[in-house]
């Protein structure tokens, strides 16, 4: 054999170690590429979590805000009626029996928590609260109370009525 063919055959026998090296830095690249779209991944879903929370407490503010207001008017409308409201007559009252109205997701009167519900309205009959669960399980509740044993009253609340964080 001459030079010019051993270094032939030497060239052809170190093809297949370029074809490693480039192979192994394809994967270190596919590696980083998988990586940084997991973290992006993450990112996203954590942020359209927290959206998702945001937009439910929203909305639930909304429906509170709802049956403020008509708590209110009916207030307005025993008042100007003359009729009003006993302390007596509202406390440990559930408030959606006394509005026209209930939200959507209302799901009725319980003595505990309905199980498996979430985003929804009910009234615990045992501790005569109005109760809002959250997607995530976490309750707020209210109860239906004179203004004139609280500190301090919901804006716009009038005609001593208001719906009350506990």
């Amino acid at each position: 054999m001459g030079s010019w063919q051993s270094v032939v055959a030497q060239n052809l026998a170190m093809k297949p170690k370029i074809k490693l090296s480039q192979s192994g830095a394809s994967l270190f690249g596919f590696a980083i590429y998988i990586s940084i779209v997991s973290m992006l991944t993450f990112g996203l879903t954590s942020a359209l979590n927290r959206v998702q929370g945001r937009a439910e407490t929203i909305t639930m503010e909304a429906d509170l805000a709802n049956m403020r207001w008509e708590l209110r008017e009916l207030w307005v409308h025993r008042t100007a009626t003359g009729q009003s409201f006993s302390a007596g007559e509202i406390e440990n009252l559930n408030p959606l029996q006394l509005l026209g109205g209930r939200p959507n997701n209302y799901s009725g009167e319980f003595a505990e928590a309905p199980a498996g519900v979430r985003s929804v309205w009910y009234f615990d009959t045992k501790a005569k609260r109005l109760v809002y669960v959250f997607s995530d399980g976490r309750q707020i509740r209210y109860r239906l109370t004179s203004t004139a044993k609280l500190n301090r009253a919901s804006q716009g609340a009038m005609g001593g009525v208001d719906l009350a964080p506990d």
